[in-house]
């Protein structure tokens, strides 16, 4: 995959128009996770040029990568943490109940995905990139800016950024992964729909699943694991767990388990974290091999 410039133009005009524009609606929500269900289903199309073994093998591997990315944060994140005051900004409300686990709606429209890719040639590759830009827009327009002091956000990001280094060079080490690969598969920091339409992209379908699951799975792992490491982790080791997920889908586990007055510090973590995510995978994949 080759650099593209309009990646991050999309990702711009979304924060733009998120900031002129004060009049919120639920549509874009809706918006957002029908185009992250493309993205998704479409990365199942370019599965049908993996062996099935391999599918098999990937899930596993996606299963225990996705947790070494958590307890080597986590890890780090004890190592050089001191005792600091909680955070005191209000904490945020628990997200609404959902009526059908979002997880599972995404592992069926990767299934659905990869059925239709059997029967119908698709333009997969233009299509990906469409949703792409769509996806960073939406994502841009709906960012929340929030301000809390800088000192207190150094643990958690430093913890992020160093548990995703490490990662990947364990990746290319061990594994043979091409060093922008097992970058991008990491420094995504839990954004799997953008990591896996990416990689797969830059690298194959195989790697793209892969780099997919192990976010995915890391985002439902801080998830399970956070009632009983939050004590320890406190509301900043939980930020760091979750990633960029920290602003959405893992900040009730944060405040829940974590710190109740956590909640912009999380929003702050996982805004950073995205914006650099965003702004790192188009980068590191248009670095040759």
């Amino acid at each position: 995959m080759a650099f593209d410039p309009f990646l991050y133009v999309a990702l711009g005009v979304g924060i733009l128009a998120g900031q002129l524009t004060r009049v919120r609606s639920p549509w874009t929500g809706r918006a957002t996770r029908l185009t992250v269900l493309a993205l998704v289903a479409l990365l199942g199309t370019l599965l049908d040029t993996v062996p099935g073994g391999a599918l098999l093998l990937a899930l596993p591997i996606g299963l225990g990568f996705g947790f070494l990315l958590l307890a080597v944060t986590g890890a780090f994140y004890l190592a050089i943490a001191q005792r600091k005051p909680a955070p005191s900004t209000p904490s945020t409300g628990p997200p609404p109940p959902e009526r059908f686990p979002f997880a599972i709606v995404l592992i069926l429209a990767l299934i659905a995905g990869f059925l239709f890719g059997r029967w119908v040639e698709l333009p997969t590759e233009a299509a990906l990139t469409g949703a792409l830009y769509v996806l960073l827009a939406l994502v841009g327009f709906d960012l929340r800016w929030e301000w809390i002091r800088a000192r207190e956000l150094a643990l958690p990001l430093i913890a992020a950024g160093t548990g995703a280094a490490v990662c990947a060079a364990v990746l290319a080490l061990a594994a043979g992964v091409a060093w922008p690969v097992a970058l991008a598969s990491t420094f995504a920091f839990g954004w799997y729909t953008l990591a896996g339409p990416l990689v797969a992209a830059r690298a194959g379908a195989l790697l793209g699943l892969f780099a997919f699951l192990a976010n995915f799975f890391r985002e439902n792992l801080t998830m399970v694991l956070s009632p009983y490491v939050g004590r320890r982790l406190r509301g900043p080791g939980l930020a760091a767990l979750g990633g960029a997920t920290s602003m959405d889908t893992t900040l009730y586990f944060v405040t829940r388990y974590g710190d109740e007055s956590a909640g912009s510090l999380a929003l702050a973590v996982g805004l950073i974290l995205t914006l650099a995510a965003g702004v790192l995978l188009p980068l590191l994949l248009a670095f040759p091999a």
